[in-house]
């Protein structure tokens, strides 16, 4: 993705998925994002602690086809 800052917008509907492309997590809803380096911190609406969104390290974020850009 050339520019995920359009993507990570807030109110944007993101999934956790793994892999094989199954959806782990969602819909998230981004509530606030930030630049760090070459990755993005996000944020979600009704997330609290990051204990939650632990578990989801490693994994992919998407979004809903119709949502995509390409």
């Amino acid at each position: 993705m050339e520019n995920p800052g359009a993507v990570f917008v807030p109110k944007a509907r993101l999934y956790v998925v793994n892999a094989e492309r199954q959806v782990v997590a969602g819909p998230l809803v981004v509530a606030r994002r930030r630049a760090y380096h070459r990755e993005w911190l996000l944020g979600f609406l009704g997330v609290t602690s990051r204990a939650v969104v632990e578990p989801w390290r490693d994994h992919f974020v998407a979004v809903e086809e119709a949502d995509a850009d390409d």
